[in-house]
C-alpha cells in the first residue's frame, strides 16, 4: 500500500457517527494486526539471525503464497501470506496503511465484522494472485486494499455519506495504489485487485445495517456471489494456466534429475506445445527439452530449441547450442556459439575449456 492520501483514521469518523451506530471506540483488531505483523518480522529476523538461514527462505518455510506449494496441499498458504512481508520498508507501509484506514472501517463494522472482512479480502487476494501469477508474494496489501473495497461498499449502501466524506480520498488513494502496481514488476497487484473484491464482496455479507431493501445488495446475493467466485478461482487455479503447467514442470525436474532423458525429451514438448505465458517456465523447460533431445540424438529437435531458448535468454541459448554442436562433431558452429556466450557473461565455468579445447 502506498501511504499517499490515506487519511481516514480520525477526521471522518466523527462525521459517519452522526448517521452509523457505531460500534467500537478502540479498534483493538487493528492494533492486534499491526502488532502480529511487527512481531512476524522480528521473529523472522531473529531466527536468521541465530541459524544463518536467509530472511527470504524463512518467509517461504513461514506461509508465502508458493502456488506449486498449495497444489500440493498446503492450502494455508492463502491465508498465511497476510502477516508475512519481504522486508522493514514493506512492513513499515502496510502497517502505516492499515493504522490510517483500519480504524475506521473497524469502528463501523465492529471487530467480529472488521476482523471476518479483513481475512476475506486477505484470502481473495492470495486466490487471485495464485490464478494469474506464479510468483511468490507476501504482505498485507491484499487484506488492506479489502478495507478500501469494504469503504466503497459502505457508499453503496450510503451514497451521499460515502461522497461527501470518503469517496474523492479513496478513489484518489486507489488510482494512486494500482497505478504504482502496473508500473512496478515486484508488486503483486492481482493480490490487491482480488483484495479490494474481497473486501466489498465481504461487507455485503456483514453489512453495516442488515435493512437495505435492494434485491441486489441482500446478503444472500452477496453471499452466493462470494461463494462462486471462491469456488471458480479455486477450480482455474488448480487446473488451468500457468498452475498447470507448474505441476508438470515439477515432474520434469524430477526426469531431470533422475536422468530419464526420453520422457523428459517427451513431456517438455508436452508443455511447449501449452505455450506457457511465463518467460522462466517457457527458459526452464527449454533448458532440460534441449539437454534431453541432444542426449538421446535428436539433435535436430535440440537444436531448434536451443535457438529459441536464446532468443528468451541469449546466454543460456548460445551456450547451450555450442554444446549441441560439439556434441554433433560441428565445431567451428560450437566455437563461435561458447564465444557468443562467454561475451555474454554466461555463468559456466567450462566454456573456456570447451572453446580451448577446439583446434
Amino acid at each position: 500500500m502506498d501511504e499517499n492520501n490515506m487519511n481516514y483514521n480520525e477526521g471522518n469518523y466523527y462525521q459517519v457517527r452522526k448517521v452509523v451506530t457505531l460500534n467500537v471506540k478502540r479498534p483493538i483488531i487493528t492494533y492486534i494486526l499491526i502488532i502480529v505483523n511487527v512481531a512476524m518480522w522480528a521473529l523472522l529476523n531473529y531466527i536468521s539471525l541465530r541459524t544463518g538461514r536467509s530472511y527470504s527462505q524463512l518467509l517461504f518455510d513461514f506461509g508465502a503464497k508458493i502456488n506449486i506449494n498449495i497444489i500440493n496441499g498446503q492450502y494455508w498458504r492463502f491465508i498465511t501470506p497476510i502477516f508475512l512481508h519481504a522486508d522493514f520498508t514493506h512492513l513499515l507501509v502496510n502497517c502505516y496503511s492499515l493504522y490510517a484506514v483500519g480504524p475506521t472501517v473497524e469502528r463501523i463494522y465492529g471487530k467480529g465484522k472488521f476482523l471476518f472482512i479483513y481475512v476475506t479480502a486477505g484470502f481473495m487476494g492470495s486466490l487471485l494472485s495464485f490464478m494469474f501469477s506464479i510468483n511468490p508474494s507476501v504482505g498485507a496489501s491484499g487484506a488492506i486494499f479489502g478495507l478500501l473495497g469494504t469503504l466503497l461498499y459502505f457508499g453503496v449502501e450510503f451514497p451521499n455519506l460515502f461522497k461527501i466524506y470518503f469517496g474523492r480520498s479513496i478513489l484518489i488513494t486507489l488510482a494512486i495504489n494500482l497505478a504504482y502496481g502496473f508500473m512496478n514488476t515486484g508488486i503483486d497487484n492481482f493480490g490487491h485487485m482480488g483484495g479490494l473484491l474481497g473486501g466489498f464482496l465481504a461487507s455485503g455479507i456483514v453489512k453495516v445495517k442488515d435493512n437495505n431493501r435492494k434485491w441486489y445488495l441482500s446478503k444472500t446475493i452477496f453471499i452466493l456471489l462470494t461463494i462462486v467466485i471462491g469456488a471458480s478461482g479455486l477450480v482455474y487455479g488448480f487446473n488451468y494456466g500457468n498452475n498447470n503447467v507448474l505441476v508438470k514442470l515439477e515432474e520434469l525436474y524430477k526426469y531431470d534429475s533422475n536422468q530419464n532423458w526420453k520422457e523428459a525429451a517427451s513431456l517438455g514438448e508436452e508443455i511447449l506445445n501449452q505455450k506457457p505465458t511465463n518467460k522462466n517456465i517457457k527458459i526452464e523447460v527449454l533448458w532440460i527439452t534441449t539437454k534431453a533431445e541432444a542426449i538421446t540424438g535428436n539433435y535436430n529437435k535440440a537444436v531448434e530449441y536451443a535457438k529459441t531458448l536464446a532468443k528468451l535468454s541469449p546466454k543460456d541459448g548460445h551456450y547451450m547450442l555450442g554444446i549441441v554442436y560439439y556434441d554433433m562433431g560441428q565445431f567451428e558452429q560450437a566455437k563461435q556459439e561458447l564465444q557468443r556466450a562467454k561475451t555474454l557473461n554466461a555463468p559456466y565455468s567450462n566454456i573456456d575449456d570447451l572453446i580451448n579445447s577446439i583446434r
